[in-house]
């Protein structure tokens, strides 16, 4: 069985310690971009692609939502589950996650065992 990887696009220090923590404990790589246009270049240059892909909303230039919108247009790409997670739980973020095709909206903080077993139920870990 090969190993599960998790792209998680994070700006936020103590977020990407947290999830990348609890995620490796699962035998879950993680491979770490800051920015969606790093992300971007990740998907664009790699010949295997993560198993999920967990965005911040708020990142600086271009922001998850429209990353999301964009991998879930790729047909290569689109099929790959995909977290929003949001520090602010307004209504316009939620109807983004929606619109891009998110298969999953969370507001920071979280507890972290329901993040895995959200995690789990997209059929990673």
């Amino acid at each position: 069985m090969r190993t599960r990887t998790i792209l998680l696009v994070e700006d936020e220090k103590a977020i990407q310690v947290l999830i990348t923590y609890n995620l490796k404990k699962l035998g879950i790589e993680i491979e770490l971009k800051e920015n969606a246009e790093s992300a971007l270049d990740y998907l664009n240059n790699t010949t295997t692609y993560p198993d999920l892909i967990i965005s911040d909303v708020l990142l600086p230039g271009m922001n998850g939502i429209n990353l999301c919108r964009i991998v879930k247009n790729t047909p290569k790409i689109a099929d790959i589950p995909f977290v929003l997670l949001s520090s602010v739980d307004y209504d316009f973020y939620r109807e983004g996650a929606s619109s891009a095709a998110a298969d999953l909206f969370m507001t920071k903080p979280f507890r972290i065992k329901d993040f895995l077993n959200a995690i789990k139920d997209l059929g990673i870990g």
